[in-house]
């Protein structure tokens, strides 16, 4: 027998939430596989108790994000960032909604307060940002989501054929996949000008850094909320190790944080060497000699198109 959508979201929530739901709900943000994100309760529970949390973070990678935020003292932080004369709307207008969907005639306790029940300042940063993302005008959600995207990186992942580019969202990260790596970065772009001349060809460095540049434009283009400039990068895998023995000096594969200008550095001196220049740096491996180039050229087009707050190279997941 085939499952309804009520009988899965009801599956999947209880997945997410580690216990059966309490009381009716729905879902009402999901992200883009169609998991839910936020649910929105009933204002009484099956046996009646009062549900003042009308709006319920339940996304996995949410949540823990917030949580996380909360660990660093969050919700003092964004009681003190926010206007107070904006929250307490805030907190009127969640408890106005909320009182709407309360059964007509409903007898006992019934639940009270704003968001996460309570009537001023900031009980929960999830509630908060349960209702914000569900579309409710509250400025902690707001201070939360920008908190989060703020924190939030992105990583590169070059391997042999590609680079793979990934931005973290709270909800909804996005991957794409640049057709430049380290072996067919040089092989495919930088190798011929060199068997000819000793040393790379400008102009194909130049054509080789246009490439990846113009896809991570792309990518930011299509994803503007997930992929903009000042975020924390990361360069991760086996091939990006070569640039952090470079600046090392030595092999003992150290993730290093480079900031723009020693990125640069790095590019420069690779450009300008042949081969052999190359090989004979401490830390680099001879066979590495022509991929580090490739590297390096992906590198700087990251770090030029993506501006990071701050980049580390070396990692591996």
């Amino acid at each position: 027998m085939t499952e309804s959508t009520a009988e899965a979201d009801h599956r999947r929530v209880a997945e997410l939430l580690g216990r059966e739901p309490l009381g009716a709900f729905s879902v009402v943000v999901r992200d883009s596989t169609g998991d839910p994100v936020v649910i929105e309760n009933a204002p009484l529970l099956t046996d009646g108790t009062p549900m003042p949390t009308g709006h319920w973070l339940v996304g996995h990678r949410a949540t823990l994000a917030v949580s996380r935020l909360e660990a660093d003292g969050g919700v003092d932080e964004a009681e003190a960032s926010v206007d107070a004369a904006a929250l307490a709307a805030t907190h009127a207008e969640y408890a106005r909604r909320r009182d709407t969907l309360i059964p007509d005639g409903a007898e006992g306790p019934l639940p009270s307060g704003g968001v996460a029940g309570t009537r001023t300042g900031v009980k929960c940063l999830h509630a908060h940002y349960a209702w914000f993302l569900a579309g409710g005008d509250d400025p902690v959600g707001r201070w939360v989501h920008q908190r989060l995207t703020s924190r939030l990186g992105i990583r590169a992942e070059i391997d042999d054929l590609e680079t793979r580019l990934t931005a973290e969202h709270p909800i909804d990260p996005v991957t794409t996949a640049i057709p430049v790596g380290a072996v067919n970065g040089w092989s495919e772009h930088l190798a011929i000008s060199a068997s000819k001349a000793g040393r790379v060809d400008p102009a194909d460095l130049t054509n080789l850094i246009g490439l990846v540049t113009d896809a991570v434009d792309e990518f930011a283009l299509l994803n503007p909320d997930q992929v903009d400039t000042g975020r924390p990068l990361s360069i991760e895998g086996p091939n990006s190790t070569l640039l952090a023995r470079l600046e090392m000096g030595d092999d003992t594969g150290t993730t290093v944080k480079l900031d723009r200008a020693t990125v640069e550095e790095l590019f420069r001196l690779l450009a300008t060497d042949d081969r052999a220049g190359r090989a004979s740096n401490p830390g680099l491996p001879e066979y590495a000699a022509d991929a580090v180039l490739a590297v390096a050229c992906i590198t700087a087009a990251l770090t030029r198109t993506l501006d990071p707050s701050e980049c580390s190279i070396g990692g591996s997941r």
